[in-house]
């Protein structure tokens, strides 16, 4: 009883918020891999909340992980502040889905960084959707 708990307070330690929404979108969307299916903000929400026992700032996913909204930079530190990540892909309806390769061309200005999270970031119990995501989402038309 007690590893299991350390084990899960390491887990909430080193997951991001930023992780468990892709992981909760992934979770919505597993096993498909056609770009049309898609997930509410809502879905995304409620979905980290069930999975993580948290709540999530909505603009983490509609601006900070949407690849086609610029990077927000701290003005006054332009290094700094708002994500590179690419975790989500925004339609005209406002749905989500997981990012593609062939969404770059989409991609926000310094929107350059990772589309999914590392697998020793979000806990082995999730590891499955990194590896699918890899070899049947990301290439996949």
């Amino acid at each position: 009883m007690r590893t299991i708990l350390v084990l899960t307070k390491l887990k909430k330690k080193t997951m991001t918020k930023m992780d468990m929404v892709w992981v909760a979108t992934a979770k919505r969307i597993y096993p498909d891999t056609q770009s049309a299916i898609t997930v509410t903000k809502a879905d995304i929400e409620e979905e980290v909340a069930d999975l993580f026992g948290t709540n999530i700032t909505s603009v983490m996913i509609t601006r900070h992980l949407a690849n086609s909204i610029d990077r927000q930079a701290n003005p006054k530190n332009y290094r700094e502040g708002g994500s590179r990540n690419r975790y989500l892909v925004k339609d005209e309806k406002n749905r989500f889905r997981l990012y593609k390769q062939s969404d770059g061309p989409s991609d926000g200005f310094e929107k350059d960084g990772p589309c999914c999270p590392q697998k020793n970031r979000v806990g082995a119990e999730f590891n499955y959707l990194i590896m699918w995501y890899w070899s049947k989402y990301h290439n996949s038309g």
